[in-house]
């Protein structure tokens, strides 16, 4: 059987999902299709790096490429040894696309695998020009997907076995803005939430904070379905380099909003992307940034050194020594782990909630990392007793 394999962000898995299920049903079997990823250098680095591996593991690999570096280079990706296919992501989720692959009277059963999270995605593209950022010219335009395809993607994952949803896209908390009437965010939850009952465990993937108003901070405090980890495109904590980012937010409205929610839901934890190293970042301004994750209790950080994309604007300014950004990137992952072990330590002696992944991996409401030295049975939720904090990771048992 041929086999997707997946580079990038959530909504890439998200998308891997349903590319897999492709596979399946066409009957695909000499073909190794890959989902690339364009965010950064490095995952560029990576993606002709597996290319090269697969084709000297076996030269007559036939590689097919979709997803954001595909789209960006078609050409370059097509003259490396192994691919010899391209499908854009416009048509990345059209089934037909990769019939010329397989035969579509060839079937294959749906895997029985127990799988505990599924990913439902919501909107596609992006309306903003982030000065660093590569995906207006990947992905397009943002536009949203209609709320009742929403449902019946999510009543299919849940049929599918999925105990847990999470809805994704390439900036979620923009949707329903280009719908006629307009709607939002807010919204398409709670339309899953009343259409569908027996869904009881739903997560957001990143939001922009700039987006976050109100109605959602209500929504995030009184829904319990909803569950209590926001991750937030943050990107930096200094003013300045957010305006030369083109981000929309300051560090003020992250401190307030973090605030506002905790007051009201104190077990929400918080995560956060951020870029170490942006161009014309200081000394003085990256200190802003680590001030950030105390001052707006980030924990669950995702980061990484600003990586130079052609075509951007920021690739035009004044960049920081790769050097000093690799450096600058260590020091907040650093600073991230301790205030996460802090967090963590005060849940010992304590019960907490879990969602089983496997037989002994489980992840809180709130999505820290849980190990078990009970057997635990996979898509299922426990309440364990928290015994000890190993390499940030809750050691629990029944």
């Amino acid at each position: 059987m041929g086999r997707v394999i997946n580079f990038g962000c959530r909504l890439n898995a998200c998308e891997s999902e349903t590319i897999s299920q492709f596979v399946k049903e066409l009957g695909i079997v000499d073909y190794t299709i890959i989902n690339t990823c364009a965010v950064t250098a490095e995952a560029e680095r990576q993606l002709r790096q597996e290319i090269r591996r697969l084709h000297k593991q076996n030269p007559n690999i036939k590689l097919v490429l979709t997803g954001c570096a595909a789209e960006l280079n078609p050409d370059f990706y097509l003259s490396m040894d192994g691919v010899v296919g391209i499908v854009s992501n416009k048509v990345k989720l059209s089934k037909e696309e990769y019939s010329k692959y397989g035969s579509i009277e060839k079937s294959a059963a749906r895997s029985d695998e127990q799988r505990v999270r599924g990913f439902v995605q919501i909107q596609n593209g992006c309306d903003h020009r982030c000065t660093y950022c590569v995906v207006r010219l990947t992905r397009g335009p943002s536009f949203s997907f209609d709320k009742d395809e929403i449902v019946s993607q999510a009543k299919e994952s849940l049929k599918l076995g999925h105990k847990e949803l999470v809805l994704t896209g390439v900036n979620i908390s923009s949707y329903g803005q280009d719908l006629s009437p307009k709607t939002n965010i807010s919204f398409i939850i709670k339309y899953l939430l009343k259409n569908i009952p027996e869904l009881t465990r739903l997560r957001l993937s990143s939001l922009d904070p700039a987006d976050i108003d109100d109605e959602l901070v209500e929504l995030i405090a009184g829904e319990e379905k909803l569950m209590p980890h926001i991750h937030e495109s943050i990107q930096s904590g200094d003013n300045m380099i957010l305006k030369r980012m083109g981000r929309r937010h300051s560090r003020e409205q992250i401190i307030e909003t973090n605030s506002k929610i905790l007051e009201k839901r104190p077990d929400v934890v918080f995560g956060a992307d951020i870029i170490a190293g942006f161009p014309t970042e200081t000394d003085e301004m990256f200190e802003n940034t680590r001030k950030l994750l105390t001052e707006g209790n980030l924990s669950l950080l995702h980061v990484f050194p600003y990586s130079k994309r052609p075509g951007t604007p920021a690739a035009l300014m004044p960049q920081v020594l790769k050097r000093i950004s690799t450096a600058r990137a260590k020091i907040l992952r650093e600073d991230a782990s301790e205030i996460l072990n802090r967090k963590l330590q005060t849940f010992v002696g304590r019960k907490v909630h879990v969602l089983a992944e496997t037989s002994e991996a489980a992840k809180t409401d709130s999505f820290l990392a849980v190990k078990s030295l009970s057997r635990l049975e996979a898509g299922k939720e426990y309440w364990l007793d928290c015994l000890k904090i190993e390499d940030n990771t809750i050691i629990g048992e029944l």
